[in-house]
């Protein structure tokens, strides 16, 4: 199983820089060699990556503002069921991706829209508490990162264990 972990967020927004964070951990880490990680913070270039590579499951990782206690770490699975918005809204958020605008929802209807999204599409969110320019996170946060690259760890050994059923 070929597998892709994708970081989205900002870099120096503290709280808000969750994926990129994750990724970069996680490169630092031994992974098996069919799991790929990358920075997906940039909306066309997720696009292209993804409808030029083929992955059996993706994981996108990010901090997501929804009024839950920060550092709620929520998991779930993204697919044909989520409603997409209407072509108006589809192109509002492709021009703020163009300007520069990170935003993990977008990563996920942009492609989705486009088809290029595998079957398999697990999202990992952190409640963000502190959305200020700066380095380093909130302890809830800080807690939650560790859990999160737990999460995807477990995620990359299940999709070895795929690839060499005997490992």
């Amino acid at each position: 199983m070929r597998m892709l972990v994708g970081g989205v967020g900002y870099t120096n927004l503290h709280d808000m820089s969750v994926g990129p964070t994750v990724v970069d951990r996680l490169k630092s880490l031994r992974l098996p060699t069919n799991v790929e990680v990358d920075d997906l913070n940039h909306l066309i270039a997720a696009y292209q990556r993804l409808s030029q590579e083929k992955y059996d499951k993706i994981i996108l990782v990010g901090s997501v503002k929804r009024g839950r206690k920060p550092g709620t770490v929520d998991i779930y699975q993204y697919g044909e069921n989520q409603d997409l918005p209407d072509d108006e809204e589809i192109r509002i958020r492709v021009a703020e991706g163009v300007s520069g605008t990170v935003n993990l929802d977008s990563v996920l209807i942009l492609c989705r829209y486009y088809r290029v999204l595998p079957q398999e599409v697990l999202v990992i969110e952190v409640e963000p508490q502190d959305e200020n320019w700066g380095e380093g996170f909130t302890p809830p946060v800080e807690k939650a990162i560790e859990e999160v690259i737990g999460i995807v760890l477990e995620e990359a050994r299940a999709a070895d264990s795929e690839v060499r059923p005997n490992a």
